[in-house]
């Protein structure tokens, strides 16, 4: 998984959209699996950005995804969304948040994205 900028407002995502690290999704939990807020605020704090009124504000959403993630290498080159779609084939018409890549994409991100590759293990 890459982490991608889904845009920013200063031009075409194809061009302004990038994806900046790989991730690995450790766990997937929504909202359901939680008793309450309090045991949703516990897990997710440990490791979230937002503070608790934050939280609580997406805990309170209809639909609600905490995902653990493991961070392991920033790219040295950012890749845009263009590149993504046009070198890799990732599908433009998918929502590019958090994706599954196949094995032959992952090395085709990691080559384009220069990663040092004494941090990956085969």
């Amino acid at each position: 998984m890459s982490y991608i900028r889904t845009g920013d407002d200063q031009g075409p995502a194809e061009y302004r959209s990038v994806a900046t690290s790989l991730c690995v999704v450790e766990e997937v939990r929504s909202k359901e699996t939680f008793e309450n807020f309090d045991d949703f605020y516990e897990y997710a704090n440990a490791y979230s950005i937002f503070n608790r009124d934050d939280l609580n504000l997406w805990y309170n959403r209809k639909k609600c995804y905490t995902i653990k993630m493991t961070y392991n290498a920033a790219f040295r080159k950012r890749l845009i969304r263009k590149k993504l779609a046009d070198e890799v084939g990732l599908n433009r018409n998918k929502r590019w948040s958090i994706l599954r890549l196949s094995d032959e994409q992952f090395s085709l991100v990691l080559e384009k994205g220069d990663v040092d590759e004494s941090l990956i293990i085969d």
